[in-house]
């Protein structure tokens, strides 16, 4: 017959090899092995994995409860928990009623067989929930505490040295790993704000290539931007009809402004700018060069001279329509210019052209 303990003493530990399980001590260090190969070759989200990693330190221990805590700046954060440690709120934790916070300022791993009479446990853990034995280890990266791993069990001297082994290895392996992944998410977080910094400097860079391209006043393209896209228009070799450069210049302008002031002779730009856009054909590409000269840019002009003429014409009695501006009634007489694209010509010597085509076309209204 087996001796009987004497009254007081603690139980004997039995052997962790259970018969019921049919498994030697040999298979149960093999498991914990077998753990730390999965928690050393994890990737992917951090959620799932601590998961995992309380769901088997539980099975290897036969714990009734595990949690993975960090360390936070308002303290302890519960990250996984099952078991009974689920039931315990986070302030617990951080309040002592369990090893986590003795053990991540100490930064060693700590055993209690019985957390009654313990003293780095601060309260007695309620009947219902009770809580008899724990294990706790920090989670090493370096020279870093991550946070704790902690199993519990509601009897007393549930554990083991071969429980507190393992929990102490699987522990350094998921400090490994949760520091690893932490790095991850800290890059991919970085990757992100430098992706979005980037992404405001193209904005930006849009921003001051646009202003550079635009007059301020009108927001019409500007001389360099319908230079260019005359540039582009002269290079191509594949227009099934030719093209068309106008050029428009006001009429009496100065005396506009001298007139009614430089405010007033502004909103009258811009009434031309506006009246164009409305005028002109879909495609067209309408720029004011500065001061009171304007350019429009007529692709697939069918008829030649006759089309250019007739969207001139149009244009002209547009502007001269009379209409309110900064208080004052005026039409906004105009004198237009136009030349055709003929093979050879290039963008300098199309716009000289229409310039000149305009001061005739001014000199014969001032004529009549």
């Amino acid at each position: 017959m087996g001796s009987v303990p004497a009254p007081g003493a603690a139980p004997r530990m039995q052997p962790w090899t259970s018969a019921a399980h049919g498994r030697s001590e040999y298979l149960r260090l093999r498991n914990v092995v077998d753990a730390l190969v999965r928690i050393a070759e994890h990737s992917g989200d951090t959620g799932p994995f601590l998961d995992e990693a309380t769901a088997t330190v539980m099975e290897l221990t036969r714990a009734t409860g595990a949690v993975v805590l960090t360390a936070a700046r308002g303290g302890l954060q519960v990250r996984s928990a099952r078991g009974q440690m689920k039931h315990i709120e986070p302030a617990a934790f951080d309040a002592g009623h369990t090893l986590a916070p003795a053990c991540l300022r100490s930064h060693e791993a700590m055993h209690s067989n019985n957390v009654e009479g313990d003293d780095r446990v601060r309260i007695r853990i309620r009947k219902g929930r009770a809580i008899r034995s724990l294990i706790c280890t920090p989670l090493r990266y370096g020279d870093d505490v991550l946070g704790v791993l902690e199993v519990c069990s509601s009897v007393v001297h549930a554990f083991d040295d071969i429980d507190a082994q393992a929990v102490a290895l699987i522990g350094n392996a998921l400090g490994g790993a949760l520091g690893r992944q932490l790095e991850l998410d800290e890059k991919a977080r970085l990757l992100a704000r430098l992706e979005a910094a980037l992404q405001t400097t193209r904005a930006q860079a849009r921003q001051y290539q646009d202003a550079a391209l635009c007059d301020a006043l009108t927001g019409l393209p500007n001389r360099a931007h319908f230079l260019q896209r005359l540039r582009e228009m002269c290079e191509r070799d594949d227009l099934a009809d030719p093209f068309a450069v106008m050029f428009l210049d006001l009429d009496g302008f100065k005396e506009i402004n001298d007139r009614h002031g430089h405010a007033t002779g502004d909103a009258v730009l811009r009434e031309v700018g506006n009246d164009l856009g409305a005028r002109l054909r879909e495609g067209d590409f309408i720029a004011r060069l500065g001061g009171d000269e304007f350019v429009v840019l007529a692709p697939g002009i069918r008829e030649g001279a006759r089309d250019v003429a007739s969207i001139a014409d149009d244009l002209q009695h547009a502007l001269a329509r009379t209409r309110p501006v900064e208080g004052v009634t005026l039409g906004i007489d105009a004198s237009i210019g136009w030349v055709l694209h003929t093979p050879g010509s290039t963008a300098s010597s199309l716009l000289a052209r229409a310039d000149a085509a305009m001061y005739a076309h001014k000199k014969r209204r001032r004529a009549d």
